[in-house]
């Protein structure tokens, strides 16, 4: 093989094993950190009090999905019987400890709901393809959920750092022709599925501004090798 040959391979080797290794990140020690799972961590800036962080779902949220399951079950023809406000909760309260934690605004009702998936054994990993064609079907999912009309929504590469690959999906719409505001992130950070997702009632002007900070500022943090 010619030497150029030779060098050209070894570049490729290079870059080939340098994506596979180099998007590892480390949290700062000024962030918040939050468990998502045994080996892995998610740092954020917080930009005040006025935001919190739980794993479990705020209490607002809780209450705005009750009354989204009661909807859904009405316009499927499913409400066979009439559920108590308890019983819906319940069923919203189940739906939402999915996810492994939320970032929120309580005086507003502002949210970020992060999630993680795991591959399964024997799962292969996505390609950025994969990943970008997750985050188009993540609109496709918010075209066709109760309540929503008037979808704007585009879809771009982003960062996120600690992640191989992300990204962004950016929606304005109506949920019972209230107007919000979503921003979500689809990212893969071997061997997990990422996403963030966020939610404005566009109560407050600041929420968005502040959540794109926390959201350029978030970093996944390994704490061994998966």
């Amino acid at each position: 093989m010619p030497k150029f040959m030779k060098l050209i391979c070894l570049v490729a080797l290079s870059l080939v094993l340098g994506c596979s290794q180099d998007y590892r990140a480390s949290i700062a020690s000024d962030m918040k950190t939050i468990p998502l799972a045994d080996d892995m961590d998610l740092g954020i800036r917080l930009p005040g009090d006025n935001w919190k962080i739980s794993p479990e779902p705020p209490m607002f949220l809780v209450e705005e999905v009750a009354e989204h399951i009661e909807h859904e079950l009405e316009e499927t023809g499913r409400m066979t019987e009439s559920l108590t406000l308890d019983q819906l909760k319940k069923a919203a309260l189940k739906k939402l400890q999915a996810n492994e934690a939320y970032v929120f605004n309580p005086a507003t009702g502002a949210h970020l709901d992060v999630d993680i998936s795991r591959l399964g054994e024997g799962g292969v990993a996505p390609s950025a393809r994969g990943v970008e064609n997750s985050a188009r079907y993540a609109v496709s999912s918010l075209e066709g959920d109760e309540g929503v009309s008037d979808v704007v929504a585009r879809v771009e590469k982003t960062r996120l750092a600690g992640t191989q690959y992300a990204w962004r999906i950016s929606a304005d719409y109506k949920m019972h022709e209230e107007p919000r505001r979503f921003v979500g992130i689809v990212a893969f950070a071997s061997p997990y599925w990422v996403y963030l997702y966020y939610t404005d009632p566009l109560k407050n002007n600041m929420d968005y501004g502040e959540m794109e900070k926390m959201l350029q500022s978030a970093v996944l943090g390994f704490k061994t090798a998966p």
